[in-house]
């Protein structure tokens, strides 16, 4: 293409953003992707001058559309391999921050996978998603051939003032990047398609009237009355007159954003699809721009222009990119979404420790034994799991069908993962050689997924053959140490299922103990074989114990004591220091969303700090003492229609808390369930330490990151940070 020396180049880029599952579920999603990419295809064989059209950097689209179609796979090969549609280089669009390290960077793979399958991998850093970016994205991105990043969340014109910068990840990998301009992906969607194709102009009105399109059609009966209006023909216009205003301001809006002579011009709204009047419109915008040269791009050529005039005095940005939102700036950051509906979170998490810290390496220890390797279910569990890492779903800020398909897909993703581990378990400690082990004998094997060596008190439910009518067992280590265990619950006659593929499913008579059993040394991604054997006619002794008095508890690092109102007073015997009051629940009113925390005008604050909290002890011993915190609160049922207080009728809150403490332990283990009937505020639990501290220090994607204790000034920002 031929580029006017001098002036502006507005890389017209077409693309979509295609949130696989937000306001839609994902077969919603699905369906309308099939009309999207039938139109793309049809356009590029009608439109040779329909030069690309770039899919969100993102391939999930494609393996959604050959679920449905695998008929087109050829089709869709042609048009990659070639050039004309951009796939990857992710998978689905992740939110950073709510997943794995270690996930993001199979997203990465699982993408690359499915475009070098398809023909070619678009080696864009365009990141449109995710609410803030983490330190290692530029290491991650270098690491796959990838060297500009493009993303608007997280960054601010204090930080950036102009478009592009360096952005430098903590081992000192540097990279390209650009905050884009105004409007950041959809800046022609909004300025000049609105007008040009239905003749808005208010380019960002959203309210339209009977007549302003053609054919309105929507269900009214009971079943599916709520679903959205559509049209059934739609208007095909084209105003031109539109176009020079338009454009003029297209270039204005952007003026103070770039520091090169090129610019992203967008069209990737939420769901959009192609259009064959976008070759007009690109002819005409250059036409009308006298000091510019708008021509049909890709990501990959506006990059590199963007590189060949890089300033490389531009300013140098490091580590996670988390500032809030300032009048001015692109976008907002959104990062509220964190803490939304946090049971699919924690789904995630057990998900991804499932599959990354046990199934998959358990499998590769079992096939250098000579077993097979499970690949196709490792895969097909990760698949599970990926689907559910884009922005909107781990973001838990889309409609409730959407999180009971997310919950399906992580089940999905566990039964899987599960089943490959317990296979390669089995393969593992069948090859065990058990040499001064008698049949009369049972082998308990201790796997580490660690990568260091550890020694700790373990749950596990051991199990006694009915037929040994043993008393009790004993669990020796390699060198024959016997080794301290506190039995939690027995169960004495325990009928289990024995599984053999050929043969019926068969009974086991057991005795079931749950016990904590203190192991030592457990090799680094090793294990460790243990015997247990029964006893009998055992005396019965005098049990040791953790726990010191009524409601205190202490091993060689912690001493811990309960206070009325459920809360706790922790002292650490190492440093003599002391934390009163600790885990005490405080609860807000919220008129935000899931993606913004907005508090009621005239908000009232509650809190258990004088409630009266029924302690009772669980269980005692001396490798570990459980006590239940049980507290009956009442909170306002919601907010009120003003929108500017809280509710006065109260509705109960029931919160259990199971605090352990365990031999050995440097920390406390709280686990709290909470039976929520309010809606509308904002609970958090409170840990009153009085440290005094300028910078804590936190777990993050392949880093530990430092972030400053202070508050942020709020009025230097257009966003609560």
């Amino acid at each position: 293409m031929d580029k006017k020396p001098q002036k502006i180049n507005c890389h017209f880029i077409s693309n979509t953003h295609w949130d696989r599952e937000w306001r839609f579920s994902a077969r919603r999603t699905q369906y309308m992707l099939g009309y999207m990419l039938d139109m793309l295809t049809d356009i590029l064989d009608k439109y040779p001058e329909y030069r690309h059209f770039h899919l969100d950097s993102q391939t999930m689209p494609i393996q959604d559309y050959l679920e449905a179609y695998p008929e087109k796979k050829e089709l869709m090969k042609k048009y990659i391999s070639e050039g004309r549609i951009g796939v990857g280089p992710w998978f689905c669009l992740p939110d950073e921050f709510t997943v794995g390290g270690e996930s993001l960077i199979r997203n990465l793979l699982l993408g690359h996978r499915i475009g070098k399958e398809m023909g070619g991998i678009s080696k864009t850093g365009y990141s449109p998603f995710g609410w803030g970016q983490i330190s290692q994205l530029p290491q991650i991105y270098a690491g796959f051939d990838i060297h500009f990043a493009s993303f608007y969340r997280g960054i601010n014109e204090y930080c950036a003032p102009k478009s592009e910068f360096y952005w430098e990840s903590p081992d000192g990998t540097r990279i390209y990047a650009s905050r884009l301009g105004k409007r950041p992906r959809y800046n022609i969607w909004y300025i000049v398609q609105r007008p040009v194709y239905y003749n808005q102009q208010n380019e960002n009105n959203r309210d339209m009237v009977w007549n302003d399109n053609n054919g309105i059609f929507k269900f009214i009966d009971s079943e599916n009355k709520n679903l959205d209006y559509q049209y059934a023909h739609p208007f095909y216009e084209y105003h031109k007159e539109n176009i020079k205003a338009r454009a003029e301001q297209a270039i204005k809006e952007q003026d103070n954003d770039w520091t090169t002579s090129h610019r992203f011009w967008s069209l990737g709204h939420d769901s959009s699809c192609p259009d064959s009047r976008e070759v007009e419109m690109v002819k005409d915008l250059d036409a009308a721009l006298p000091n510019a040269v708008v021509y049909h791009s890709s990501l990959k050529e506006m990059e590199q222009g963007i590189i060949d005039e890089f300033d490389p005095n531009s300013p140098v940005l490091k580590g996670e990119m988390r500032d809030p939102y300032t009048k001015g700036s692109v976008s907002s950051m959104m990062g509220w979404i964190i803490s939304a509906r946090t049971y699919v979170k924690q789904a995630n998490f057990k998900t991804e420790t499932q599959l990354q810290n046990y199934a998959e390496p358990m499998a590769v220890f079992a096939s250098l034994s000579g077993a097979p390797y499970q690949k196709n279910f490792i895969d097909l569990s990760y698949n599970y799991l990926l689907q559910n890492h884009g922005h909107d779903s781990i973001g838990a800020c889309g409609r409730d069908v959407v999180y009971e398909d997310v919950i399906y897909r992580y089940r999905q993703s566990r039964e899987l993962s599960n089943c490959v581990y317990e296979r390669a378990f089995m393969d593992v400690a069948g090859d065990i050689k058990l040499d001064g082990f008698s049949r009369d004998d049972a082998a308990i094997v201790v796997f580490n997924p660690a990568p260091f060596k550890r020694s700790e008190s373990v749950r596990m439910t051991v199990e006694l053959p009915a037929e040994w009518k043993a008393d009790s067992f004993k669990i020796t280590d390699p060198d024959g140490t016997v080794l301290t265990y506190q039995v939690i619950t027995t169960n004495k006659n325990s009928a289990q299922i024995i599984q053999n593929p050929n043969d019926v499913a068969n009974v086991l008579h057991t005795q079931q103990y749950t016990i904590e059993l203190d192991v030592k040394d457990v090799p680094a991604m090793g294990y460790k074989t243990l015997k247990l054997q029964p006893l009998y006619h055992v005396r019965a002794t005098t049990p040791k114990t953790m726990l010191k008095r009524n409601q205190v508890m202490e091993n060689e690092y912690l001493r811990v004591s309960f206070n009325s109102n459920g809360t706790y007073n922790v002292l650490d015997k190492e440093n003599g220091k002391s934390y009163e009051g600790l885990g005490y629940f405080k609860d807000t009113g919220e008129i935000g969303n899931p993606w913004e925390h907005f508090t009621p005008e005239n908000d009232e604050t509650f809190t258990t700090l004088n409630e009266n909290a029924k302690i009772t002890l669980l269980h005692e011993g001396e490798l570990a003492v459980s006590y239940k915190v049980a507290i009956d609160w009442a909170l306002p049922e919601g907010r009120n229609p003003d929108e500017k207080t809280r509710s006065k009728h109260l509705n109960p809150c029931k919160i259990e808390s199971i605090i352990t403490l365990r031999k050995g332990s440097r920390y406390l283990e709280v686990e709290t369930t909470i039976d929520n009937q309010s809606e509308d505020h904002y609970l958090q639990v409170a840990f009153p330490t009085d440290i005094k501290s300028e910078f804590s220090y936190a777990q993050g994607q392949f880093d530990v990151v430092k972030r400053p204790v202070a508050k942020l000034d709020y009025s230097l920002y257009d966003e609560i940070p």
